[in-house]
């Protein structure tokens, strides 16, 4: 059985692509592929991959172009989806930024922006994620709701593998007077 994949682009990154497709298949770094992807990541075509609930992320090797190359890659991903042989390394905190950063930048780049607040990946580490809430969100009394509700049910759903997710930034950071105010000059 061959599996229909949509090529998505990676903002910044002409090199990679984001293809989605349903996969049944461990989350982190593939180290080695069946069929003829194997190949294309062992000679060096591709430089890396990863694999996440939803998607293959796949980048090509410089010099070489997704003109040239993609059909080529789709057709044998599409196909070694359902064979063994894959090897992954399922840890993978590199992978775990890309989701958390594509989360933040697509599906809740509007609704994050419509509150005027900004909320960027500070760290991506041990399968544990820290975001800084900045804008209107550093201080927003719904930012625990955004967190726990919104990103890390988003990125747990493609990256299972997710422990935790937290924040900087906002005023319970901050060092705090005896009436509860932000201590002047300190903090963020």
């Amino acid at each position: 059985m061959t599996r229909a994949l949509h090529p998505q682009a990676v903002p910044g990154q002409p090199s990679a692509v984001r293809w989605v497709v349903d996969v049944d298949l461990p989350v982190g770094r593939v180290t080695a592929a069946p069929g003829t992807v194997g190949p294309l990541l062992e000679y060096g075509v591709l430089t890396r991959m990863f694999v996440e609930r939803g998607g293959v992320w796949t980048w090509l090797a410089p010099g070489q172009s997704w003109t040239e190359h993609g059909p080529r890659i789709r057709d044998a991903l599409a196909a070694a989806l359902d064979l063994p042989g894959w090897e992954i390394d399922e840890k993978s905190d590199e992978l775990l930024g890309l989701v958390a950063r594509e989360i933040l930048d697509g599906e809740l780049a509007g609704y994050v922006a419509s509150h005027g607040g900004v909320i960027t990946v500070a760290d991506a580490a041990d399968d544990r994620l820290t975001l800084d809430f900045g804008g209107a969100c550093e201080d927003c009394p719904a930012a625990s709701s955004t967190l726990h509700e919104r990103i890390e049910t988003a990125v747990r759903a493609r990256y299972p593998r997710l422990v935790g997710v937290e924040r900087v930034g906002g005023a319970h950071h901050r060092p705090r007077g005896w009436l509860g105010l932000p201590v002047p000059g300190r903090g963020r």
